[in-house]
């Protein structure tokens, strides 16, 4: 084993094991010059050092973790491993399921130790392709914020500037990752969720579309809300995202193609036509840095060879409407779920949400599911025209860290955050992408979204973004002290 150049430092802040990709770990996996247990001792080291800062990690099992190490190491002296990713450190978002571990949803009303007894089928996915979870990750009580924040943990911190939020509701997935706390991290998407914390984090997070990543058992969140990947790199995004679209017989919306790792992350994006939109047609605006980011990432894909045009979807209702019927609605049902001693102990905004459920009358829940479909097919014929659209992900870069939404806006009212649920209502796939940083450091992404199946397609985009953009390689200051 020659990993001693590697980790010499003896410094996690300067562990250049944190900054490598999955690629470049697994090469030296398979060369014998780094092993997956160094690498696992090396993120743990790092996750020690640095999340009492942030707060993003929420339960940790090391014994568990080494272990998993220790069997991807024998894998590769036997030159056998199971997958791209074998040995790869991986987070779990606490609402994942994972056999054997706890899960609290961020929730005080669930057992802090009750150990999970099966897999979700993106997590036993992972699992059996060897990824080594070192870890599962914060999120607002049951993934109702777009900041990270619970009676369970805290608050979880940007590394780009602890005074601010890392988005949510997978904020401490994207914090972990922006802080090399791990190399890969599983997030879940119901209106934003990847691509809000990915966008202000600087990495990178795919919302697959609907049925592209298997799930069960069904949820009331279904079909909104979906598990997707997220990384540093697309690169590494894409290999995640190939084991986790794997199938799963139980699921019946599934869908039956396999995930073309071979196709997405790289390749010619030459004479694919993406829209460029400003607002994706909502009354959202975003500032004047985001527009410029935005104007940057569109020009890097028409300079490497696609065709570029400004132009809007065209929505028969404003989108807002229905989706806060289903919003409202869905943690109605949610809340349903739970003894009622059980639901008391849960905070009051879930509450408030479910409230407001009750009350939406049988009427405006069918007419909501009809705008739905309204939109739903107002995007197909978008997409019938353009292969994706590149469109901000957020306003403007990240806020106060102590707040629940920007100055002048109420934390419930997604008007104020309008470019990501569209594509939850559509079920279609986006990835969100690091593009730029604003004048005072802090990231910028850009979304690109497509029609249903083009997951490859856009992480294509997303690369030659990533490339252009040289956001990779900006460390949070954080890291450099």
């Amino acid at each position: 084993m020659v990993s001693s150049a590697l980790l010499s430092s003896g410094s996690a802040l300067e562990d250049p094991v944190a900054d490598l990709s999955v690629a470049q770990l697994t090469d030296l996996f398979r060369q014998r010059n780094l092993s997956p247990v160094e690498a696992a001792e090396a993120a743990l080291a790092r996750i020690d050092a640095l999340d009492p800062s942030i707060n993003a990690y929420v339960f940790q099992d090391p014994d568990t973790t080494l272990a998993a190490a220790r069997a991807s190491e024998e894998r590769y002296a036997k030159g056998r491993p199971l997958s791209p990713i074998d040995g790869v450190s991986t987070s779990v978002k606490d609402l994942a399921p994972v056999a054997g571990w706890p899960m609290r949803r961020g929730s005080e009303a669930l057992d802090p130790v009750q150990p999970m007894t099966e897999d979700s089928p993106p997590v036993a996915r992972l699992r059996e392709a060897g990824a080594v979870f070192v870890g599962k990750t914060a999120t607002p009580e049951s993934g109702t914020r777009i900041v990270t924040r619970s009676p369970v943990h805290g608050v979880t911190r940007n590394p780009y500037a602890l005074d601010r939020t890392p988005g949510g509701s997978s904020g401490g997935a994207a914090a972990a990752l922006a802080a090399g706390m791990g190399t890969l991290a599983l997030g879940t998407d119901g209106a934003g969720s990847i691509r809000i914390p990915a966008c202000y984090c600087n990495v990178a997070g795919l919302k697959p579309g609907f049925g592209r990543v298997p799930s069960f058992p069904p949820s009331i969140f279904m079909p909104y809300s979906v598990t997707g990947p997220m990384a540093r790199r697309i690169a590494d995004v894409a290999a995640m995202a190939a084991v986790m679209a794997r199938p799963e017989p139980r699921d019946p919306y599934a869908w039956p193609v396999a995930f073309d790792a071979d196709a997405a992350g790289a390749g010619s994006i030459s004479g694919l036509r993406v829209a460029v939109s400003r607002t994706l047609s909502t009354a959202g605006h975003a500032d004047a840095q985001t527009q410029a980011v935005l104007a940057e990432a569109a020009e890097a894909l028409g300079a490497a060879g696609a065709i570029v045009e400004e132009a809007d979807p065209d929505w028969p209702v404003d989108p807002y409407e229905p989706f806060m019927v289903f919003w409202q609605a869905t943690y109605a049902g949610f809340l349903d779920t739970y003894e009622p001693e059980v639901a008391a102990r849960m905070v009051p905004l879930l509450h408030d949400l479910a409230e407001r459920g009750r009350r939406i009358d049988i009427v405006t829940y069918h007419r909501a599911l009809g705008d739905r479909l309204a939109i739903a097919a107002a995007s197909r014929a978008f997409f019938s025209r353009f292969d994706a659209v590149i469109a901000p992900v957020m306003p403007s870069p990240a806020f106060d860290v102590e707040a629940e939404a920007p100055d002048g806006h109420e934390p419930d009212d997604w008007r104020w955050c309008p470019f990501t649920y569209v594509f939850n209502m559509t079920g279609e796939p986006a990835v969100s992408v690091p593009a730029g940083f604003s004048e005072d450091g802090l990231p910028i992404g850009v979304q690109i979204a497509g029609p249903a199946g083009s997951e490859e397609r856009l992480l294509r985009l997303g690369a030659a973004v990533e490339a252009a953009s040289g956001c990779v390689d900006r460390r949070p200051q954080l890291l450099e002290t």
